[in-house]
């Protein structure tokens, strides 16, 4: 609070004190007081005035600079009712009261909503777990009674359980630390695992994986990163090019002591102008709105779990040429451990 908001406050009694000053002057004079009597009569006035003003203006500013200052250094904005001090003024200390009531309020409404969205999230990941038993059992129907009928059931029950890993992925993002296990493997062998899993879906979209380079050890959560390859790779299939012979390149280069992982597809490729919002969640663009295939959550998670992860990503796109995703992971030498 500055000087000059005090006194645009206090503008009705600032004008009332001078129009009484004014009159009781005019009073003075009126009723035939010397003027030197009236002079310090007025005098004293006025300096009660000031003074009254200037102890009221500091009271409020030290008061009201130290909210703010407070407010500015919390993380969590809510604990503000419980680190003020009442103040010594009034109506200070009615938006006191005011505002631990509210943060009261407010505690009680995020501890009910934290509790809601955590018997909603443990829920969620229940039923994902369960529902695996149906899809399990579907996928060994299919297996054991093979024809064109079941072949195509079996692609949408690969689709299907592709969501549901997503949605498990997604819920279990904000606890990743409990589930984080680095250790060193073989990028050829996480990469290979990751076309196993979706390779019916790129024979079925006549995708070739092209494979460059990928001798060397990192270090990695393997079951974290094969979800994030996965989820690349699903996009790339999505977005083939069937004019073309679509691919999916993966190529490692050693840079820096690290290992850049690139994947590169020759598919329908990203608007220019959609490439800075790719990583948004739900975000669909409009290639999501052409093909209605995508979520919007593929990519968001692969970024929100690189982050955590420390695992640098970056994406470029042509349209019309190709999509390419870049990770950059840590190297293991054997015996140094970690580069």
């Amino acid at each position: 609070m500055s000087i000059g908001e005090y006194i645009k406050d206090k503008w009705a009694s600032i004008c009332i004190e001078v129009l009484t000053c004014i009159l009781t002057t005019v009073f003075l004079i009126f009723m035939e007081v010397e003027i030197p009597a009236v002079a310090v009569v007025e005098a004293i006035f006025v300096l009660g005035v000031l003074g009254q003003f200037f102890y009221d203006c500091v009271q409020k500013k030290r008061y009201y600079d130290e909210l703010a200052e407070t407010w500015n250094d919390l993380e969590e904005k809510s604990y503000l009712c419980e680190v003020i001090d009442p103040p010594y003024f009034y109506d200070g200390k009615l938006m006191y009261q005011i505002i631990k009531q509210s943060g009261k309020y407010l505690n009680d409404v995020i501890a009910a909503q934290q509790q809601e969205m955590l018997d909603y999230k443990e829920y969620i990941q229940t039923w994902a777990h369960e529902i695996k038993t149906p899809i399990a059992v579907q996928e060994l129907i299919i297996e054991n009674n093979r024809n064109p009928v079941t072949s195509s059931l079996e692609e949408e029950a690969h689709k299907i359980t592709a969501y549901v890993e997503q949605m498990m992925y997604y819920t279990k993002s904000g606890s990743l630390e409990s589930d984080y296990i680095i250790q060193h493997v073989g990028l050829k062998k996480l990469v290979m695992e990751v076309i196993r899993k979706h390779s019916k879906m790129m024979v079925g979209a006549g995708v070739i994986p092209k494979l460059e380079n990928l001798d060397y050890e990192v270090l990695t959560d393997p079951k974290w990163m094969e979800f994030i390859l996965g989820q690349i790779v699903m996009n790339s299939v999505k977005y083939c090019d069937p004019k073309k012979k679509p691919y999916i390149l993966f190529r490692a280069v050693m840079e820096d002591k690290s290992i850049i992982l690139s994947i590169a597809d020759n598919g329908i490729g990203i608007p220019k102008g959609d490439i800075s919002r790719v990583f948004r969640k739900g975000f669909t663009g409009e290639n999501g709105r052409v093909y209605k295939k995508s979520t919007g959550m593929g990519l968001y998670l692969c970024k929100d779990l690189c982050e955590k992860m420390q695992v640098p990503l970056e994406i470029s796109s042509t349209q019309g040429e190709g999509t390419k995703l870049s990770l950059r992971l840590k190297m293991w030498d054997g015996d140094a451990g970690q580069q």
